[in-house]
């Protein structure tokens, strides 16, 4: 009967709320090229903002870089931020700090007073919030809950926490091995009771089959709609992939826009009345997606079409 099952979407119907979010580069910062160095132009900018309004873009997540063993981050803002911050419209923007948490003690004393004092200053730089990207991010990871505690409490309550998230282990469950790449149900609660915002990275599963992507991403959502929407106050955004060049965690013919997207729906549609702090989705990342990527994320999220279901399947 499972062979049976079909974990596509049965209808047209848009889930699109206009609240998607979008990951955005190192340079979107500092306003100069990460490998070249070359400044971002005004027809770069006009042309990024006029994606985030044209995709329902509310959260871009831009990356401030990855943040030291100290808790400082290596650069400061340019001038393509503040052209930003005028022209975003309603897309509110976090900054997006990032660390490899093997090469960082996240218990460390020196490294907590730092981080809220960096947190601070992004604060005064005009970002709305922040979008943690600590990876591996381990099951009850030492340290990370007293940081969302520390951020809440020095930045109040009108300060975004934001969280890009292992995936969950399956039906909520963490038990050995896989702890070190997934998250429990119970984790996952004591984040979201600290924090505002949860962007599961639905993605790097290396399974082989497009079906089996689906149904992964269904279940991915469904378990968020479990978790976040009986968490008060609490949002949730399901990251779906358009890169091509990590060929060791996925396969691009599987997991890409015309598969994630579809489990999404399909998660929502099911479970219709349950699912309001589903925001919507998060593509990952903006640097490289294409026209034609744009193109299925109008196709199978913001205006699905008749006959969509069935082509996906092919």
């Amino acid at each position: 009967m499972l062979l049976l099952w079909n974990p596509y979407p049965e209808t047209t119907v848009s889930f699109d709320k206009k609240k998607n979010g979008l990951w955005l580069g190192h340079k979107w910062y500092t306003g100069h090229g990460v490998r070249d160095g070359e400044p971002v132009t005004e027809q770069e900018t006009m042309d990024l903002l006029g994606i985030l309004g044209r995709y329902g873009i509310r959260y871009a997540f831009v990356h401030v870089g990855p943040v030291a063993g100290d808790g400082t981050l290596p650069d400061p803002p340019g001038a393509t931020l503040t052209a930003l911050h005028q022209g975003a419209g309603e897309t509110r923007l976090l900054a997006w700090v990032g660390a490899r948490v093997d090469r960082i003690d996240l218990t460390d004393p020196t490294f907590k007073t730092n981080l809220m004092k960096t947190i601070s200053t992004l604060q005064s730089e005009g970002f709305d919030g922040v979008h943690f990207d600590f990876e591996p991010l381990h099951d009850f990871e030492d340290g990370y809950l007293e940081v969302l505690d520390g951020v809440r409490a020095q930045m109040g309550e009108n300060f975004i926490i934001s969280q890009a998230t292992p995936r969950a282990g399956p039906f909520g469950i963490a038990l050995g091995p896989l702890k070190q790449s997934f998250w429990s149900e119970e984790f996952y609660r004591q984040t979201m009771e600290r924090s505002d915002q949860t962007v599961v990275m639905a993605y790097d599963t290396n399974l082989g089959f497009r079906s089996g992507y689906v149904t992964f991403v269904r279940h991915q959502t469904s378990l968020m709609i479990d978790w976040a929407c009986t968490t008060p106050g609490h949002e949730a955004l399901i990251g779906v992939p358009t890169y091509e060049d990590v060929p060791l965690y996925s396969d691009p013919k599987i997991e890409n826009l015309t598969t994630a997207l579809p489990g999404v729906r399909s998660a929502l549609e099911a479970r219709p009345d349950e699912s309001e702090c589903i925001s919507g989705v998060a593509v990952y990342a903006n640097w490289v997606t294409d026209e034609s990527e744009w193109q299925d994320y109008e196709t199978h999220w913001m205006s699905p079409v008749q006959g969509d279901n069935h082509e996906i399947r092919k």
